[in-house]
């Protein structure tokens, strides 16, 4: 009898794990979808503190950091500015020494990072140049203090005990929190634009995050900020299966917001179609002009209620054999995307930077 007992538990054990099996499985199929892709070849051999890809300089050209082509040049440090060319799908040198950490495009400045080893010991510096948006590198033409973390001009920068999102230089900060007023997640953001009274974007602050830090996610294509990019799932402050009582928003997932120039917010209700697809979470939204960016262990093109996977390519029979894709930056045009891909996060994984044409099909 106690085994009839125990194979009756087994089987309705199983029975329960099937029928929950079926209820989860995925009610929409993921196909992959090609696109025009340039594979850089050029990226990191080690650890690095980039917080994305490179920066597009125009439509077609892209610059970022590179790991030499030399014996232990990621153990040293040795690392040089490439400049890549869409249309040729070449890339040259444009610094031979350092890293680029930012660029204003108003000033047409950027910031590069040296490192140098003195006894054993790492120090870094950095050097302020012009970089203009075709590529070409001189020395500055004007003695502006700026700041070579943000390559804004210091004057335009908000306190130092402030916990800002840096916008454009011309578009001033939203100000999350302020040494006299701290943060406090409940609290509507401000805009502080240069020349113009501060303006409450009706947003909470905890609810605004940057592209990479802090740094605002200007979308040049559609002239205007992406407010947030990462997934609310997982979070009681953005998501009311989570939140319990209190729960005081008029949605059940955090939206993405859109803001205008003109202060007006678009919001793009979370995309629950998502769901039925399999897929939970992810890491990354990006509204580009041939549709949403959805990034995880693959990245995912979102066009209405289609979710196709755009990377990685299928390989041998079909196998997809997914990567840790980070760094994401958009073209100006809102078409080509950069970002690095690697099999892991640890220090020596080499991190590659591919392009794709998320307008041209092939």
């Amino acid at each position: 009898m106690k085994k009839l007992i125990k194979h009756l538990a087994f089987a309705s054990a199983v029975c329960v794990f099937a029928i929950n099996a079926k209820a989860d499985a995925p009610k929409r199929q993921i196909e992959n979808q090609k696109f025009e892709i340039f594979d850089t070849g050029l990226g990191v051999r080690n650890g690095d503190d980039l917080a994305s890809a490179g920066i597009w300089l125009s439509n077609d050209l892209f610059a970022m950091t590179s790991t030499k082509d030399l014996p232990a040049a990621a153990e040293k440090l040795l690392l040089e500015v490439r400049l890549v060319d869409w249309q040729t799908k070449t890339s040259k040198i444009l610094v031979d020494e350092g890293q680029l950490v930012c660029w204003n495009p108003e000033r047409q400045i950027a910031s590069i990072k040296t490192y140098s080893n003195t006894s054993g010991e790492i120090s870094v510096s950095y050097k302020l140049i012009q970089l203009t948006a075709q590529g070409q590198v001189s020395l500055r033409s004007d003695n502006v203090p700026i700041n070579q973390h943000s390559c804004q001009a210091t004057a335009s920068l908000p306190p130092r005990d402030s916990l800002p999102i840096l916008l454009r230089e011309p578009d001033g900060y939203i100000e999350r929190s302020h040494p006299d007023a701290p943060y406090k997640s409940h609290k509507n953001a401000i805009w502080m634009r240069p020349g113009k009274a501060p303006l409450d974007i009706n947003v909470r602050v905890d609810e605004i995050h940057g592209a990479s830090g802090n740094i605002g996610n200007y979308l040049a294509y559609a002239q205007k900020y992406l407010l947030n990019t990462w997934d609310s799932q997982g979070d009681s402050d953005t998501d009311r299966r989570l939140g319990g009582v209190g729960w005081n928003r008029p949605y059940d997932l955090t939206p993405y917001r859109l803001m205008a120039l003109d202060g007006s917010i678009e919001e793009i209700p979370y995309p629950k179609i998502l769901f039925e697809y399999g897929l939970k979470r992810f890491a990354y939204f990006l509204p580009t002009l041939a549709g949403v960016i959805i990034s995880s262990n693959n990245l995912f093109l979102l066009q209405g209620e289609r979710l196709t996977r755009i990377w990685p390519r299928p390989g041998l029979f079909g196998r997809i054999t997914p990567e840790i894709i980070d760094g994401l930056v958009l073209s100006p045009d809102g078409c080509k995307l950069a970002f690095r891909h690697y099999a892991n996060s640890k220090y020596s994984t080499p991190k590659s930077v591919t392009i794709i044409n998320l307008c041209e099909k092939v």
